[in-house]
C-alpha cells in the first residue's frame, strides 16, 4: 500500500564482550498503514528504541527487510558489491519518515525558531516559520512558540517534539516513548493527539510506549519482550478508548 511501512523477518543483535551477543529483535514482522496508530508496548530495555531506529532506516538490521511503499530502505548489494559493503556502510533509501524523541534542542532558541531552523534548508525563512507555527498549533502547543525548551513542562515538551516531527510532513511518524515522564492525564491526551493526527493527515504512526494507558487510542497494539513481537488483531472503533484489564508480556 502507498505510504505503508513494513518490516519483514527483521533480526537485530548487539555484541556483548568477545563471545556473546544480545538479541534485541527476533524475526519481527508487521505493517503500519496510513491513518493508523500502531503502539509497541514494552518494558524498559526491551528494544523499543532499537525497533524504531531500524524502522526509520537509521540502523540496519542483521537480516530481514524494511520497506516503505514497497521499496527497500536498505537495498541489497549484488554479489559483486558484497566486498564493498564490508568496507563502508551503505546509505539507506531516503523516505518520508520522522523519528520523534524527547531530546533537548542543540540551539537554545525559542521553540518556534528551533523547529523552523532545519526547515530553512528547503524553504525561505518566512515559509519555514509558517510551517513551524502551523505544526505547533496542530500539536496543541501554539502557546509554546516564543518559549524555550527549559521553560516547558513534560507535557509541553512532548507536544513540541510531535510538532517538530510533523513540521517535515512525513508519511510515517515514529514516536519513541514520549509518555515515559507524563502523568495519566497527559498520557491519554498524547495518545488522543497521535490518533487525531493519524486520522487528519492520513499519517501512519508507530509509537513505542511503556505505559498501557498510552495504547488506548491505538488501532493495533503489539507487545515486545525478549526480542519477540506479538501483535494484536485490528481494533474496532467500539474497542478503541477502552482500558485493557490485563497486559501480558511475552516471556523474556
Amino acid at each position: 500500500m502507498e505510504g505503508s511501512l513494513s518490516l519483514r523477518g527483521v533480526w537485530l543483535s548487539y555484541p556483548r564482550g568477545r563471545r556473546h551477543v544480545v538479541r534485541v529483535l527476533m524475526d519481527v514482522s508487521f505493517d503500519v498503514h496510513p491513518g493508523e496508530v500502531v503502539a509497541v508496548l514494552a518494558q524498559r530495555a526491551q528494544g523499543k528504541t532499537s525497533l524504531l531506529r531500524v524502522a526509520a532506516g537509521i540502523e540496519r538490521p542483521d537480516r530481514g527487510s524494511v520497506l516503505f511503499a514497497g521499496q527497500e530502505l536498505w537495498p541489497r548489494a549484488d554479489a559483486h558489491g558484497r566486498r564493498a559493503r564490508r568496507r563502508r556502510r551503505p546509505r539507506p533509501l531516503r523516505a518520508p519518515l520522522a523519528l520523534v524523541r524527547l531530546v533537548p534542542p542543540d540551539v537554545d532558541a525559542p521553540v518556534g525558531e528551533g523547529i523552523a531552523l532545519p526547515l530553512m534548508s528547503a524553504h525561505s525563512g518566512r515559509r519555514a516559520r509558517e510551517l513551524a507555527g502551523r505544526a505547533l498549533e496542530e500539536a496543541g502547543a501554539g502557546e509554546c512558540t516564543p518559549r524555550r525548551w527549559s521553560d516547558l513542562s513534560d507535557g509541553e515538551r512532548a507536544r513540541v517534539a510531535i510538532a517538530q516531527g510533523i513540521s517535515r510532513d512525513p508519511r510515517v511518524l515514529l514516536v519513541d516513548d514520549l509518555t515515559a515522564t507524563l502523568d495519566l492525564s497527559d498520557t491519554e491526551e498524547m495518545a488522543m493527539l497521535l490518533h487525531s493526527l493519524a486520522a487528519a493527515r492520513g499519517l501512519g504512526v508507530l509509537a513505542g510506549v511503556g505505559n498501557a494507558r498510552a495504547t488506548r487510542w491505538s488501532e493495533r497494539v503489539a507487545t515486545l519482550a525478549g526480542g519477540e513481537l506479538m501483535l494484536e488483531p485490528l481494533r474496532s472503533e467500539a474497542q478503541m478508548g477502552m482500558y485493557p484489564n490485563v497486559v501480558n508480556f511475552p516471556g523474556a
